[in-house]
């Protein structure tokens, strides 16, 4: 019998208390037309009031302090202020890096002043005696001349613009594609980091003066995002140029450093290129990596490359094996050793927002649902999302103790990070639920009540305070503010979302924000069609254009789909077997919500039973800080916002039922050497044909070997409830058990093995135990009569031991 834990009375109670609002909004929730054009106009004014203060009191500077309205860029006088430098090199950054973004905006003045004073200054711009991060420069000021060229010349060029875009055609018929060329300069500043003896690149150039200008000391630490990311930015500019020392490279470097990878198929996080050795052995999908599998995806999208997919395809399902952490509502992914997959921390951190978003874009829409879960939870107790969270709190000593905020806070700064509203983006197009929308607009009335300062927009220094920061980082309005702004575009009206205008393009936004494609029929210089290969083509890399793709560098065998009947004979030659995981890539995952919700004015979020699972799973870490309202009655709850919760349930007949927490216990072990995970086979069976009296069910899993597997066990103990919401009774447990074997009064059930989740009712089977002699020296192992498998004496509900 199932049984439920029911909130609906104290809900309701909640509602009815939870009146005030957090930011003043006329149209509460109701995201009709006019509330959306609202929204969209309140992010307008938002960005409007930072671009204008940013005109007036810091330009031509790198970017401008919010709060006491001063220029703001590189520290002259501190080389050694990496912090500060690598992202400001003394060359209108915030200018660069949102070209697309006054275009998006619709900024026509503002985009003619910008694009006249680049122009009147590009043979000078970059010569700058400034050290910067390439990685940086890449993503925001490369990038930014990459996109904008891009929408000046294929958008226009080939589209009949709507009316409402003729200031835009008349911009764009007087560029002549100097943004190119400004990219190509900036370009051949910095690929000189990528000219080096190992091929490892180096993470920081002088502008003007190059690599020996740049201290060693300020070498030493790289990270992987830096080292692997730029690729994308640089094989676009070949692509664009003819110029394939870019593509060639970086593509150099980038698989190099991959075929470096672990036996897990984990990559470090940073490494020392002087030295050319790795510099940690631990693993995760934030901060000094996350960027690379954001990249492996899109490239392979960008440049149909079925090679960088199956980089992506590899990290993912070996993030699954040894980082994913979770039950059916929620999923986090903690940092793990490369070498031993063991957890390495007990915190996530804000970078790693962005990863439903890359979620959705790989088509993998249940995993983003429960993962973006937990990043809202902690944004509704902190109005923002911490450097790093803490998730779970070891201490056994001190089990009463009543936990604070500051102890799930281990790095305290929000600069306005665009990750969260990034992935509530790319899920609102996935689902069409309004819930994100109505995330959207908390967000921007916290940006427009809060962190709104005279010159700009203000982050915190120290959450746990409410410390500001008198910093506005150039990604702050041409990301946090351009997602929202798209977000609340939901008719489709701004041409990034226009289909007859970017139809066929395969476009994506780059890491930061950047619209980017590849139009194979673009010309390379200007749309006027004056090619100039002499601009471009460099002597010194005439060996390098036979062969411009780089297939020549990946050592890679792309798998073939597997589909092989197990051995036995032809008495089961109706079951075959193939990769569980290989499913989860041949299409994108269908909105799981899309036949639950029956009208507009309705979210499936309130039809979903693990929407408050994640307040279970880390109660002791959700926590607000001191300088909040302590209680969730003030309206700063998103998924209980009083307007929105009558609103999108006004249609529904539902008591708001969730189900009981589990009671059990939950292990991570390691079954033979974890080293041999990657190799060991497990797979899902499945049905040739149709059978009545097969003992293998379609959907149960195929385990030839108990060695190199990492296996979560749910231990079932008499009084317990599980996870699946049943109580565990005596009776069930020794039903499970025979007369022969030695049985302690509890079992075992598999709830994952080697990243497979395993269902309710899914069987796992594997081979006689005298084929897997290492498992049995190091357990206690038996066979029950119904060929139950028991270990130290309990046995496990769902692995039985195939006979043929």
């Amino acid at each position: 019998m199932l049984f439920y834990y029911i909130q609906h009375v104290s809900l309701v109670v909640f509602l009815i208390l939870s009146t005030a609002v957090h930011g003043y909004s006329p149209y509460n929730s109701s995201f009709t037309p006019e509330h959306l054009r609202y929204l969209q106009n309140e992010t307008r004014s938002l960005f409007t009031h930072s671009w204008r203060s940013y005109i007036k009191y810091a330009f031509p500077y790198d970017e401008i302090t919010p709060i006491s309205c001063q220029p703001y860029g590189p520290d002259l006088d501190d080389i050694d202020n990496t912090v500060r430098n690598d992202a400001r090199g003394n060359i209108s950054s915030i200018v660069l890096d949102n070209i697309d973004t006054l275009i998006i905006f619709e900024q026509w003045d503002d985009l003619e002043e910008m694009l006249e004073f680049l122009e009147t200054n590009k043979d000078d711009f970059f010569n700058q005696d400034t050290i910067v991060q390439v990685f940086e420069t890449s993503i925001r000021h490369l990038g930014g001349l990459l996109s904008g060229h891009l929408l000046l010349t294929d958008i226009t060029n080939h589209v009949n613009l709507p009316e409402k875009y003729t200031r835009f055609k008349k911009i764009a018929d007087k560029y002549n594609g100097f943004l190119l060329e400004m990219a190509y300069e900036l370009g051949l500043r910095l690929i000189p980091s990528y000219k080096t003896s190992s091929n490892v690149p180096m993470p920081r150039i002088n502008l003007k003066y190059g690599l020996t200008s740049v201290p060693a000391r300020l070498q030493r630490d790289a990270c992987t995002s830096g080292a692997m990311t730029p690729v994308l930015e640089f094989t676009l500019l070949s692509k664009l140029t003819g110029d394939y020392q870019f593509e060639y490279l970086t593509q150099l470097s980038f698989w190099k450093l991959w075929s470096s990878k672990s036996e897990l198929n984990l990559l470090p996080m940073t490494l020392n290129p002087i030295s050319k050795q790795w510099k940690d052995s631990i693993s995760g999908i934030g901060a000094n990596i996350d960027s690379f599998y954001e990249y492996a995806a899109k490239s392979s999208i960008l440049f149909n490359d079925d090679y960088m997919w199956s980089v992506f395809k590899t990290s993912y399902k070996a993030l699954l094996t040894h980082s994913a952490q979770g039950g059916k509502g929620t999923m986090i992914f903690p940092n793990v050793g490369v070498y031993d997959g063991v957890i390495f921390s007990d915190w996530i951190d804000s970078l790693g927002a962005f990863w439903p978003g890359l979620q959705v874009l790989a088509g993998q829409l249940h995993d983003a649902i429960k993962t973006h879960i937990v990043y809202l939870k902690i944004w509704d107790f902190y109005d923002s999302i911490p450097e790093r969270w803490v998730y779970s709190h070891h201490n056994k000593k001190k089990s009463k103790k009543k936990f604070k905020a500051e102890d799930s806070i281990n790095l305290e700064w929000y600069p306005l990070r665009p990750e969260f509203i990034e992935s509530t983006y790319y899920l609102y197009r996935a689902t069409k639920d309004p819930m994100y929308l109505q995330i959207g607009e908390r967000v921007l009335n916290l940006l427009r009540d809060r962190y709104k300062t005279p010159c700009g927009l203000s982050g915190l220094q120290d959450v746990r305070t409410g410390e500001r920061q008198d910093t506005m980082e150039s990604f702050v309005v041409g990301e946090t503010l351009k997602y929202l702004y798209l977000l609340f575009d939901t008719k489709d009206e701004i041409f990034l979302h226009d289909n007859n205008i970017m139809q066929h393009k395969n476009w994506i936004f780059s890491t930061e924000a950047h619209p980017l494609w590849l139009n194979k029929d673009l010309d390379i210089l200007s749309k006027k069609g004056k090619v100039n290969q002499n601009l471009y083509g460099q002597n010194d890399t005439k060996d390098l254009l036979e062969k411009p793709n780089s297939s020549f560098m990946r050592n890679i065998t792309l798998p073939e789909p597997n589909f092989i009947n197990i051995e036995g004979g032809d008495e089961i030659s109706h079951i075959a077997k193939r990769d569980p995981f290989g499913a989860r890539f041949e299409a994108c995952e269908i909105n799981p919500w899309s036949k639950s919700a029956s009208s507009f004015l309705e979210s499936s979020y309130y039809k979903w039973p693990y929407l408050f699972n994640a307040d279970f799973a880390f109660e002791k870490s959700l926590r607000k800080p001191r300088y909040l309202n302590q209680t969730n009655l003030d309206g700063s709850y998103v998924e209980l916002t009083k307007d929105f919760y009558t609103k999108f349930t006004m249609f529904t007949e539902f008591e708001f039922k969730c189900p009981r927490v589990a009671t059990t216990s939950i292990y991570e072990v390691f079954w033979g050497d974890i080293k041999k995970s990657q190799t060991s086979e497990v797979s899902e069976i499945f049905h040739t044909k149709k059978v009545n009296d097969s003992i293998m069910a379609s959907g149960d899993l195929w385990v030839p070997e108990l060695d190199g597997l990492r296996v979560v066990l749910e231990e079932l103990v008499p009084g317990k409830t599980d996870t699946f919401n049943i109580d565990i009774t005596e009776e069930y447990l020794m039903s499970l058990q025979d007369s022969e074997t030695t049985i302690v009064n509890s079992g075992l059930r598999i709830k994952k093995i080697n990243g497979v989740a395993i269902d309710e009712d899914v069987i796992v089977w594997t081979y006689p135990f005298e084929q897997v002699k290492d498992v049995k020296e190091q357990a206690t192992i038996e066979i029950t009569k119904d060929a139950r498998v028991v270990v130290q004496g309990k046995v496990i509900e769902n692995l039985l031991v195939w006979y043929g």
